[in-house]
């Protein structure tokens, strides 16, 4: 269970809005389905959302918990997620504040509020849900190929780095999707997709055995809803601490068609001294690794150019389309059309399915 839709929402971003790590929050603003109370961030206070992030949204951003309750919220969301996920002690007792005002609590870190005594203890006194969104279910499956049974088509999106916007292309591409009256399912598979959908499984939360399990079979439920079924990437297959995360959802899923998100600007990967490889070796190593489960082709490339200008933006998708023989485009900027028209096709195509001989 998740929150219901009507459910109005703090936004919790508390030092850190417009800075990077507030990733959880701007995808909520962009993409979730609940209304918006306000956002608390003490920084950025009297600013509009739009000049702090560029997203387009009308709610205050007000400095402190007392403030926000002015607002009628039902729930406070904790909007800012980094690498090792952990609770920052400087939020905790503006958690508690909102736990005693009655507030329920929506956690993307990795550690939870419920394993917390005393947060659960005030959560019980006072009525509240602590929805610790990243912890896995139980009795998890190992992975068998299964999501080959089924005839509908998979498009995962991967990445050349994390955090170059795989969840918001693939979103972007189902929006597409409905543009075309093309019914389809979003598989989400972290903290701020579930949050976003109201459904789903951080798979990197999940013990390992059990990651690529966890991904088919959130997909074979997702494939009896709709014959194009949208998974969220994680991670990157070339990054030294999250590649395992990616493997798991590529084998797990089994999609016919991948989507490369990439971020032009970026010339490492995330907080290492290792390169961004090349486009096209990456491509060449999702196919061949994916392909050991039946053949997977990457259709499109989605580029992140939130740090370039539209000049440099379409400058980028003219050079990565010349170098990769692919559609390429920025979902976010100009829409995602162009990666559901590399999409479309194949859902024509989607016949038996094929088992791999490689």
């Amino acid at each position: 269970m998740y929150l219901s839709k009507t459910a109005r929402l703090a936004i919790y971003v508390q030092d850190e809005f417009g800075k990077g790590s507030s990733k959880s929050a701007e995808g909520v603003l962009r993409y979730g389905f609940n209304p918006i109370a306000c956002l608390v961030d003490s920084t950025t206070a009297g600013k509009s959302v739009s000049s702090a992030v560029g997203i387009a949204c009308d709610a205050p951003i007000v400095e402190s918990i007392e403030a926000a309750l002015a607002h009628k919220p039902d729930a406070l969301l904790l909007g800012t997620a980094w690498s090792g996920g952990k609770l920052p002690q400087a939020w905790r007792q503006d958690i508690i504040k909102a736990i005693k005002s009655g507030l329920h609590i929506v956690n993307g870190l990795h550690d939870f509020l419920n394993e917390d005594e005393e947060m659960a203890a005030l959560a019980t006194k006072h009525g509240v849900t602590l929805f610790d969104v990243r912890k896995a279910p139980d009795n998890l499956p190992v992975a068998n190929g299964l999501t080959l049974k089924e005839k509908a088509l998979i498009v995962l999106t991967v990445g050349s780095d994390c955090s170059v916007g795989k969840m918001t292309t693939t979103l972007e591409i189902q929006k597409s999707a409905a543009k075309k009256s093309v019914a389809s399912e979003f598989v989400a598979t972290g903290q701020t997709g579930i949050m976003i959908a109201g459904t789903g499984i951080a798979i990197d939360r999940v013990i390992g055995d059990f990651m690529a399990g966890a991904t088919e079979k959130m997909v074979l439920e997702a494939a009896k809803k709709a014959d194009l079924v949208l998974v969220e990437g994680q991670g990157s297959i070339a990054h030294p601490g999250f590649s395992g995360v990616t493997l798991a959802l590529l084998h797990g899923s089994a999609p016919q068609a991948l989507v490369l998100c990439h971020r032009p600007a970026r010339k490492n990967i995330k907080n290492t001294i290792f390169p961004i490889a090349d486009l096209n070796r990456l491509i060449a190593s999702y196919e061949s690794v994916g392909s050991y489960l039946r053949p997977t082709k990457v259709v499109a490339i989605a580029l992140n150019t939130q740090d370039l200008s539209e000049e440099e933006a379409r400058q980028a998708i003219t050079e990565t389309t010349a170098h990769t023989g692919l559609p390429a485009t920025d979902p976010v900027r100009f829409g995602a059309d162009v990666l559901f028209e590399a999409i479309h096709p194949l859902l024509n195509e989607i016949k038996a399915p094929i088992l791999s001989s490689k």
